[in-house]
């Protein structure tokens, strides 16, 4: 098992297969921002992550291979191999692969970087869900289940 550090949750190397695909850490350390880890993330053809939020970190994830659907704030963007997105910290947010091959996402997450810092609002996989009467997550959700909708037509 690779060493940890008491500060971070992480290490290279890390992997986990998920409902959705997989992940593997490629990198850990500190920036100006605190904590970072960076993953190398496969979503499976017609899956989802679970639509949520963090608290203490951000997270910019750039498109490697593949088509990638992002909900942000209730919208709905659409991004190509070699286009990235800026994921603030506190804002709804989910990827999708809706295509028919794996799409492969560069994420690099900065701040306090732990597993226990996802507040989940919706889960194709039946995982634990938070309810908010926040409107965005509301309008978020309603992105999610379309998003849903169109997985169940592939």
């Amino acid at each position: 098992m690779p060493h940890r550090s008491i500060l971070q949750a992480y290490s290279i190397g890390d992997r986990d297969a998920r409902p959705w695909g997989t992940y593997e850490v490629t990198d850990v350390g500190t920036s100006d921002k605190g904590e970072f880890c960076e993953k190398l993330i496969i979503v499976s053809p017609a899956n989802i992550l679970s639509l949520q939020s963090h608290d203490m970190r951000e997270e910019t994830w750039r498109v490697v291979e593949g088509t990638l659907t992002v909900i942000l704030n209730e919208r709905v963007i659409t991004l190509q191999s070699g286009e990235e997105i800026f994921i603030p910290k506190g804002s709804i947010h989910a990827m999708a692969n809706l295509s028919d091959a794996p799409c492969h996402v560069f994420e690099r997450q900065e701040g306090i970087c732990r597993e226990e810092d996802i507040h989940r609002y919706m889960d194709m996989y039946g995982r634990d869900v938070a309810q908010s009467d926040d409107p965005i997550v509301i309008a978020s959700l309603e992105a999610y289940k379309d998003i849903l909708q169109k997985i169940k037509a592939l």
